[in-house]
């Protein structure tokens, strides 16, 4: 399971780069707006409804993305609030408080 103590983003951003280059760009968004449209940019939300899970708060995105029979996303707690790692295409999205 993933560590649950805030770190800054960096340190997962790392972990997952394995030697490779990190990734130039991580899209952000208030989890707020996100929640408010139904979307967000890597389409994380829409994700979980489809499968029936309801998300209404960042520890919602947090145990989704960690849950063991998730294997498509993971969620790391960051200072600006929770960041998500997409891995079959090595995408990063950080929700904000």
């Amino acid at each position: 399971m993933t560590e649950t103590r805030e770190k800054d983003l960096a340190a997962p951003l790392h972990h997952h780069a394995a030697g490779c280059d990190l990734p130039r760009y991580v899209s952000k968004i208030r989890f707020a707006e996100a929640l408010a449209r139904g979307d967000d940019p890597l389409h994380v939300l829409p994700y979980f409804a489809d499968a029936g899970v309801k998300i209404t708060s960042l520890e919602g995105v947090f145990a989704a993305c960690n849950d063991p029979a998730e294997e498509e996303l993971e969620a790391y707690r960051v200072e600006e609030g929770v960041a998500v790692h997409v891995a079959i295409d090595d995408q990063w999205l950080v929700f904000t408080r």
